[in-house]
């Protein structure tokens, strides 16, 4: 009996940690799970609006729809009045951040529709400023476009920049950086250009974003002259195409990377200065048979 009893209280001594760590189990898994999703996966703040907001973006966005459908003189004066309502709506709300953040972009696109860049950069630039969170980047991209579309390159190159270093891995960052080497291509800067689409290009994500930056350098490097590296950055366009295993996505690339533009520019130039050489063979030929 005396051995039972032994056996027993050493069996409830071993079983009652086991049951204590088995409680605390169920408390700790959800706080890790939270910390593991947290740190894979960032969940943005659903974003609160009041009531007062809400009802007034919802007011200036029936104002906005009065332009669908108009053309010519009546569709631009929808388009100021709508500009209109939701600048109004940023500036009464200024103190709440969502509210005039969305009216002052919504504005900023309405304004670009209508043709008044300077307007359109203004509330590009407010949406940004006050919501940084939802417009930042957005918000600088569509200044720096209204800033290219108004001749004032060098702004507009600084914006980009700006609009790049928010998130430099964003569809929206290379689309910024690509700008930048485009504006100092069409200054004149060739060589500068060819940098900055190179480094487009190696910050490029795999698929269509290389594609692109490819095209852009090979088009930079036709126009300096420079055949052979404009083919090799043709070439590595083509190697993307294996990178991707979907059959849909892999077409889709394989018709882009057939497509480039840069191909043309690059059998059009090299047909230039074949005919080129022929016709200074050619006058050389005949200067001699005249000298005779």
């Amino acid at each position: 009996m005396k051995t039972v009893m032994k056996s027993w209280c050493a069996f409830v001594a071993l079983l009652v940690p086991a049951i204590a760590q088995a409680k605390e189990v169920p408390a700790n898994k959800p706080e890790t799970k939270v910390v593991e999703a947290t740190a894979e996966k960032p969940v943005r703040a659903k974003v609160q609006l009041t009531e007062t907001g809400r009802a007034a973006l919802a007011g200036a966005k029936d104002v906005a729809a009065r332009c669908k459908g108009l053309r010519g003189p009546e569709r631009m004066q929808a388009l100021e009045q709508a500009a209109g309502a939701y600048d109004k709506v940023a500036t009464e709300f200024a103190a709440e951040p969502a509210v005039a953040g969305a009216a002052a972009f919504a504005a900023g696109d309405l304004w670009r529709q209508h043709g008044s860049f300077p307007l359109a950069e203004k509330d590009y630039l407010l949406a940004a400023e006050v919501d940084g969170p939802r417009f930042g980047q957005r918000g600088l991209m569509g200044a720096a476009d209204m800033q290219r579309r108004q001749k004032r390159n060098d702004d507009a190159m600084a914006t980009y920049g700006k609009a790049a270093a928010l998130d430099v891995g964003t569809p929206r960052a290379q689309d910024a950086r690509l700008w930048q080497a485009r504006l100092l291509q069409t200054s004149g800067r060739l060589d500068e250009a060819i940098t900055a689409f190179q480094a487009a290009l190696e910050s490029a994500r795999p698929g269509r974003p290389v594609v692109e930056a490819s095209n852009y350098l090979a088009l930079a490097l036709v126009q300096k002259g420079d055949f052979e590296a404009a083919e090799r950055a043709i070439a590595h366009a083509e190697q993307a195409l294996g990178a991707d295993e979907d059959p849909i996505v892999a077409e889709r690339l394989k018709k882009a990377i057939e497509s480039m533009s840069a191909r043309k520019a690059l059998q059009r130039a090299r047909d230039k200065a074949t005919r080129a050489a022929k016709d200074a063979i050619g006058l050389e030929a005949a200067q001699k048979r005249t000298a005779s």
